[in-house]
């Protein structure tokens, strides 16, 4: 696979994008002339073509071809270009982490939270992480039904962390980190939990297997690790096929 196609899907779309446009520009400075609907229509069709040359998924395809037409329907409101910066940094702060990572902002249920308690061992002193803890809704239950442990989570969106360090202020026993689930040592933890996609899972699974100690646990949520044979599957309430699975080490 080249190094293109290791890139997150977003920056392959705007390459493609990138790389139509710059196609059509070539093409004008030659004397090549175009009506803006022809443009429109080009550019599309030059960045769904080269989307599908950078292995993007049939979704990415369909936003490829509404996006010329988006941004000039945008264009053409007049909006001052303060606004556009705002939204941007808003979706970065947002969704940053995921861009980059690949893993979008899923919410476990309550009920997965309840389950959850009976995954971490009864005893005192115990260190669970959560990877990619989103707004920290699993930190903050088990941080109040298990005074006795300690709980974090790690999240590399700025706006998503902020939201669960505050909602996790309450309880001394938990805490909410700033930054990559791929910085983090496993070895410090005994319960390692991902809701995560299915593409970072195999990278999830060897990572786990180089740095948990023997005698700790990986939860995923939803989404299995390519070749490993859960020990037990919890169904869960929520989306279909929700489901908690377990590899204890």
């Amino acid at each position: 696979m080249s190094l293109f196609h290791r890139l997150p899907p977003v920056f392959r779309a705007l390459g493609a994008q990138a790389l139509a446009f710059a196609g059509l520009v070539a093409l004008a400075r030659l004397g090549l002339r175009f009506p803006p609907m022809v443009w429109l229509l080009a550019q599309a069709t030059g960045a769904v073509f080269l989307s599908r040359f950078a292995a993007l998924p049939f979704r990415w395809l369909l936003i490829q071809a509404a996006l010329p037409f988006l941004v000039w329907a945008a264009w053409g409101l007049g909006l001052p270009a303060w606004i556009y910066l705002a939204l941007f940094l808003v979706l970065a702060a947002v969704f940053g982490g995921g861009l980059l990572t690949r893993v979008p902002l899923y919410h476990a249920s309550r009920d997965a939270w309840k389950k959850l308690e009976d995954l971490v061992p009864d005893r005192p002193g115990v260190r669970f992480v959560d990877l990619g803890c989103g707004f920290g809704g699993p930190v903050a239950h088990l941080a109040k039904a298990r005074p006795d442990a300690t709980f974090v989570g790690v999240e590399a969106s700025p706006f998503t962390w902020l939201v669960a360090w505050l909602r996790c202020l309450p309880w001394r026993n938990a805490r909410i980190r700033l930054g990559s689930l791929w910085r983090t040592d496993l070895a410090a933890f005994d319960v390692a939990y991902a809701f995560l996609s299915p593409v970072p899972m195999p990278a999830l699974g060897a990572k786990a297997r180089r740095e948990m100690r023997p005698g700790t646990r990986l939860i995923s949520h939803s989404f299995e690790i390519p070749g490993e044979t859960p020990l037990r599957v919890i169904p869960v309430k929520g989306r279909e096929g929700a489901r908690l699975m377990v590899w204890d080490f």
